[in-house]
């Protein structure tokens, strides 16, 4: 007989939820993209309230045992076309984003057509959410140069290092500084650049310990050939906004997948 599981955890309040919510279908907009565009900029107006608006969970599944995984990644550019983040492609993420990858393949060359996704946007403090099914694709390697070329020399030099979700052998963070030690010889960078040791002079942005040393800015660092940008191009997004009671409005847009220059039915949902 199985065990009467034991609580661990508990909530015993219950939100309240008063936003302004979503009058009708003929107040959004008609392109989802653009209505989620409006939202976002509400979102990044909102710092104090809403301090990282571009947090999003993203959601795939195993193609081989139809598991599925979340985690949160933070979105880089709405176009339009979708929602572009970036990832290394040969992560659990990444594989399981394109899982038509051949061993022997650029990993970082186009692809016709990847897998399926869900991402899912919540605003607290507006009492708003956002979430997308679509599928993904690669972004060009002209925009992902030019994204990565953006970021700073450390988060760089950070991609080249991290053999991400694959299992460190040690199990120490040692070995993993070690890698980026490797990586920084490798390319001219001084030493602690990507761990701190290298930050002077804080200053806006710098994050909580400073910015990275003039020396290291200059830096040119190729893209790694298993990183770079992922395009979930939607098929379904849904808008959700709280309302007294639970009684949510939602309203879902949706189109035949692969239809680019199909008009979007929306719909309202029952919260």
């Amino acid at each position: 007989m199985a065990t009467k599981p034991q609580p661990l955890a508990a909530v015993h309040n219950h939100e309240t939820y008063l936003s302004q919510g979503i009058p009708s279908a003929s107040s959004l907009d008609p392109n989802p993209l653009a209505q989620f565009s409006r939202w976002f900029t509400h979102a990044q107006d909102n710092p104090t309230d809403v301090p990282e608006p571009e947090a999003m969970s993203v959601s795939t599944v195993d193609p081989a045992t139809h598991i599925p995984s979340t985690r949160v990644v933070l979105l880089k550019q709405v176009d339009d076309r979708g929602f572009v983040f970036y990832t290394n492609y040969s992560s659990r993420k990444g594989r399981e984003l394109f899982p038509n990858n051949n061993d022997d393949e650029d990993p970082a060359a186009p692809l016709a057509q990847g897998g399926y996704a869900s991402l899912a946007f919540y605003w607290r403090a507006l009492h708003l959410s956002v979430r997308v099914v679509g599928r993904a694709e690669k972004v060009d390697p002209a925009t992902t140069r030019a994204y990565f070329n953006s970021r700073p020399v450390g988060s760089r030099i950070g991609a080249w290092a991290s053999a991400q979700s694959e299992v460190l052998p040690s199990g120490t963070r040692q070995e993993l500084e070690d890698r980026v030690r490797d990586i920084e010889r490798r390319f001219g960078v001084p030493e602690g650049t990507a761990t701190g040791s290298a930050v002077v002079d804080a200053g806006p942005g710098a994050g909580p310990g400073g910015v990275e040393g003039s020396e290291a800015r200059d830096v040119e660092i190729p893209v790694p050939p298993f990183w770079g940008g992922v395009r979930i191009v939607p098929f379904e997004v849904e808008f959700w906004a709280g309302r007294e009671s639970r009684l949510h409005d939602r309203y879902r847009y949706t189109r035949a997948e692969g239809d680019e220059a199909g008009q979007w039915t929306v719909e309202r949902l029952c919260p």
